[in-house]
Formats: C-alpha cells, sequence, structure tokens
C-alpha cells in the first residue's frame, strides 16, 4: 500500500473565496500590516538553487496591496505567499481564485495588477492584450492527480493513459472495467458507476490534463478534438461525459459526494480533503505516485525556451509524474501603460522578485515545486525586464 502525505493548511477556506478590494478579489493576507513597511531594504535571503548568492528585497509598499486573479490550482500556495509577504513588507494581496481562463481576462482588461495562469498565453492571448507585451514568470510546478471517491478500497488504484482517457472519454463506465482490473491486479473492484467531475470554467488544470490526454491517447483526440489536437486540448475543450464543476474548489466538491465520482485537481486540493488519487503509469512504463519529489524531476528540463512557455505533461523522466503543470504569474511589461503610479509598479516587481526567490519557501510544505536553478536566472531576467516607459523597476 502506497503511503500518502497528510498535512494541514491553516486559515484556507478552499471552498470560497471572499471578495474584497478594488478589484473583487480573496484576501489572502494578514489584516493586520506589518509595522514596518517601508522602501528601503530590510531582510535578505538566499534564492532557491543559489544559496551562497545574496538578494536584497527593497519592499516597496506603494498603497499597501497588490491585486491578482486566475488560477485555483495555486491559490493554497499563494494564500501563505501572502501572508507571509504582507507580514514582511506591510502589503496585502488580494487575489481572485477564478481560474486561469478568467485570470488571463482580467490581465487583459487591465482590472488586476496580474493574472495568474496554469496555461502560457497563446498567441491569441497575446494579440488580444492591446495595452502592451506580457511577461511571464513561472513560480511554481504542481501535479494534476486523478482523485476518485470509491468505497471498499484498500490501496491507491493504478492507473494507465488508457484508463484515465477511458474514464474521461465516457468509454469506461463502471469501476470494474477490464482495462481498470488489469493494471490492478488483485485489488477486488465494485461494480460502481463512473461518475465523471470536470471544470465547467475556463481553467489552467484544465489544459494541463487534456494536454496529458492528448500526448499520450489518440482515442481522446478522436473522440473529443474530432482528430484535431488543437481541440482535445485546452483551457476549455467539448466533454463527452460528465458534469462541469466551478475551480478546483468544485470538483473536490462534487467527487466527494457521490460514491464512483472522479475528477482532476491539483494535488494540494486531494490531501486537504483526505480523497485517495491514482498512481498513474508515466512514459517510461512506471506507475508513481503523486508527490513533491516526482514533480520536481518532471519539472528540472535541461533547458526552457526563451519566452518561458513550456510544458510537463507526458515526462521522459523515469521517475517524474507525468501529469505535471506549471503556473506563471502574467503581468504588462511596460507598466506606465497600465498603472497609476509608479511607487505600485515597484511594489508589483518587489512582489515577483520575492517570490522567485525568498518566497519560494512556501512551496514545498504545501507540496508545489520550487524554481529549478536551471530555470532562476530566466526567471531572474523576465522580473528585471519589467519598465516604467524604459525605465527599470529593480534597483
Amino acid at each position: 500500500m502506497t503511503i500518502r502525505p497528510t498535512w494541514k493548511l491553516s486559515g484556507l477556506a478552499l471552498a470560497a473565496v471572499v471578495v474584497v478590494g478594488a478589484c473583487g478579489g480573496g484576501t489572502l493576507a494578514s489584516q493586520t500590516p506589518a509595522a514596518q513597511a517601508s522602501t528601503p531594504a530590510n531582510q535578505s535571503a538566499a534564492p532557491v538553487g543559489t544559496p551562497a548568492q545574496t538578494i536584497t528585497y527593497r519592499c516597496t509598499k506603494g498603497d499597501g496591496q497588490l491585486n491578482g486573479a486566475g488560477s485555483t490550482f495555486i491559490f493554497p500556495l499563494l494564500s501563505k505567499m501572502g501572508d507571509d509577504y504582507n507580514a514582511k513588507c506591510g502589503v496585502k494581496l488580494n487575489y481572485q481564485s477564478i481560474g486561469s481562463g478568467g485570470g488571463i481576462k482580467a490581465w487583459t482588461d487591465n482590472t488586476v495588477d496580474f493574472g495568474a495562469s496554469d496555461a502560457f498565453l497563446k498567441d491569441s492571448d497575446i494579440a488580444a492584450a492591446t495595452k502592451g507585451e506580457p511577461v511571464e514568470v513561472p513560480v511554481t510546478f504542481g501535479a494534476v492527480v486523478v482523485a476518485y471517491k470509491l468505497s471498499g478500497l484498500s490501496a491507491p488504484l493504478k492507473m494507465t493513459p488508457d484508463v484515465i482517457a477511458g474514464i474521461f472519454d465516457g468509454r469506461i463506465t463502471k469501476w470494474n472495467d477490464p482495462l481498470i482490473a488489469a493494471a490492478n491486479a488483485g485489488v477486488t473492484l465494485p461494480d460502481t458507476e463512473v461518475s465523471v467531475v470536470h471544470r465547467s470554467d475556463g481553467s489552467g488544470t484544465t489544459s494541463i490534463f487534456t494536454t496529458y490526454l492528448t500526448a499520450v491517447s489518440p482515442d481522446w483526440v478522436t473522440t473529443v478534438g474530432g482528430g484535431d489536437p488543437a481541440k482535445s486540448a485546452g483551457k476549455t475543450v467539448e466533454w463527452p461525459v460528465g458534469l462541469g464543476a466551478s475551480g478546483n474548489e468544485g470538483v473536490t466538491q462534487g467527487i466527494n459526494q457521490t460514491d464512483g465520482g472522479v475528477g482532476y485537481i491539483e494535488l494540494a486540493y486531494a490531501l486537504k480533503n483526505s480523497i485517495p488519487f491514482a498512481d498513474v503509469q508515466n512514459k517510461s512504463g512506471n506507475f508513481i505516485t503523486p508527490s513533491l519529489d516526482a514533480v520536481k524531476e518532471a519539472a528540472n528540463l535541461p533547458s526552457y525556451p526563451a519566452d518561458l512557455r513550456f510544458n510537463l505533461v507526458n515526462t521522459a523522466s523515469a521517475n517524474g509524474y507525468p501529469i505535471t503543470g506549471t503556473t506563471w504569474l502574467i503581468v504588462y511589461k511596460d507598466l506606465s501603460k497600465v498603472l497609476t503610479n509608479q511607487d505600485r509598479a515597484k511594489a508589483l516587481v518587489d512582489f515577483l522578485w520575492w517570490a522567485i526567490h525568498e518566497g519560494q519557501q512556501d512551496s514545498a510544505p504545501l507540496f508545489y515545486g520550487t524554481i529549478p536553478a536551471s530555470l532562476l536566472a530566466q526567471d531572474e531576467a523576465a522580473v528585471e525586464s519589467i519598465n516604467w516607459n524604459g525605465q527599470p523597476l529593480l534597483p
């Protein structure tokens, strides 16, 4: 039997987000600002992957808050980061956990300071951003798990790519289907109906999951995309089976409501709600338990593209989890075109700089992957490129 990690996420309500602030964001930071929140640098820390280097954080307060929206995948991590950054710098992070599609739209429309998405911007997204050029900063990595509620099992199920595709394209309708049984020798499976729950909103988690299915299953491409991979993967697809729910929170609730329920959610949500999830067979033929180490294996690429747009699914790593994804924080490159004052712009880049360095210490306790050493320099260059009318914002 595979032993699953347990954890507690204090003070985080995953079922809903309280709407506050100028942009309607959920309050992720402490309600009490730090006593010391000034423009001069205060503490220093070493960035992930380069322990010998000293990083200085300027801690510009601006008007004391930053607003973001998007990915539900990253919400548990941004909650902890928000608390820690507020304690350090007196800047409250207001964030709406509305899904990656909503986050991209909010960023495009300039109703938030940053968007968060588990899918990198498509060319059409960039073309729609008439207010300027984007900067996409990958800040964390995580596992999308196939979570289920099924009575009477003594061990986690194993799932092959064919099993996962068959469940979500409607070919597998009972939990004792021969394909599931073949992957789980010796396990007595019930004759329970499979009850699929999928995302109803534009979702980066959906993009990760359907990009994986498109990579591993020709049947999925045929059934969902009509043979076109561009239609079988994305933030929204035409689901052939199942009920829709909003956000990782909604899918989590949907799975829990029915014996036989199954859906795809970020690992943190499964752990928080004690929902079983499957070991998934990767490209090397190994069944991998979703875990921090398995996410790290998938995320640590030999190199990354210059525009930082990449996907990690169907990893070639023998020990990597095959449904691993990235979350990007997205901002405009020239903030003078979208923000009202330079202090707010400095507060935004200061938070981003902190998030890719000291803020990474919040990732592992919540089972998110930290920025690999091989990626950090590119992340730093991306944040350093953000400017005010051509002038750098970082000191």
